[in-house]
């Protein structure tokens, strides 16, 4: 609660004082915001000599190294931005009868809740975890999207980053749909539970510039960074079909689009299931 009034002195203390569950990885957060550089290297080095693989360690080291210059081991994924993949499900399955369909009943008839979200301009997005709430109308898109993850973990089964060969035993899938309107964009942000995260295109306006509506992942937030050419990114041109899966490291965010149409989207992460969250595939 204090992070998101961005009160971070306090949320430091607070931190500090516990070891439970992600508290060490939002602490370290904290640090990089608040820019205390030795403090931060300080649990950074700390975390990396007891072997925590997470994606908000992953993504810090990767930040820190181009704000401070300074190198570490990077456990969860030194170059994520080589682990993006994108999928056209419109090929192998009916995406209109099995996605769209579905996508737009729950927002149409209001079967979730929705919410604004300070990260999205004009837009909305569904509440808690749609799979869950919604588990009879989304059990075919949740099979899919685990076919999916898992054809993804096999195309980089021989790598040795941290992602891979420390894939989670037992996931859960958590996903809500985002639904945008002509101007809507949202801002750089990562998903800290995830491992993997993604984006299913379920509509995508017709687009009017080259870039309209295209999602972007980076290392780095651009706003904060005086070199912007030190922030590896790519800009992915995505249509009604896609998905798009990335390492949850990674920061993303959606160009501003002009349109008539609604711009609709399933996000999703995988998320661990901790108390399975033990075996190195690496040593198999």
């Amino acid at each position: 609660a204090l992070t998101m009034v961005r009160k971070y002195e306090e949320a430091v203390e607070c931190f500090r004082s516990t070891n439970y569950g992600l508290s060490q990885c939002h602490l370290l957060q904290c640090l990089y915001i608040l820019d205390w550089q030795s403090e931060f290297y300080n649990v950074l080095d700390l975390l990396i000599e007891e072997k925590k693989y997470s994606s908000v360690i992953g993504s810090l080291c990767s930040r820190a190294e181009i704000t401070y210059g300074r190198e570490r081991v990077n456990l969860f994924c030194k170059d994520p931005m080589n682990y993006v993949r994108t999928i056209d499900l419109s090929t192998e399955h009916d995406f209109e009868e099995g996605f769209v369909k579905v996508s737009k009943t729950i927002i149409n008839e209001k079967r979730i809740d929705s919410r604004e979200q300070p990260l999205l301009a004009n837009g909305f997005q569904t509440t808690g975890n749609l799979f869950s709430i919604q588990k009879e109308l989304t059990r075919d898109i949740e099979k899919t999207i685990r076919h999916e993850v898992e054809k993804y973990r096999l195309h980089f089964e021989n790598s040795k980053e941290g992602l891979i060969t420390r894939w989670p035993d037992e996931y859960s899938l958590y996903g809500w749909l985002v639904s945008m309107k002509s101007g809507g964009a949202l801002s750089p942000h990562m998903h800290e539970n995830g491992w993997l995260s993604g984006s299913v295109y379920i509509n995508v306006p017709t687009k009017i510039k080259a870039d309209d509506g295209s999602l972007v992942v980076c290392i780095d937030d651009d706003r904060s960074l005086e070199d912007k050419s030190k922030n590896p990114k790519k800009i992915i041109g995505v249509k009604t079909g896609n998905l798009v899966l990335f390492p949850s490291s990674l920061l993303h965010y959606t160009i501003p689009f002009e349109s008539e149409e609604e711009r609709i989207v399933l996000a999703f992460d995988v998320i661990p299931k901790l108390e399975n969250f033990s075996h190195d595939r690496s040593a198999g």
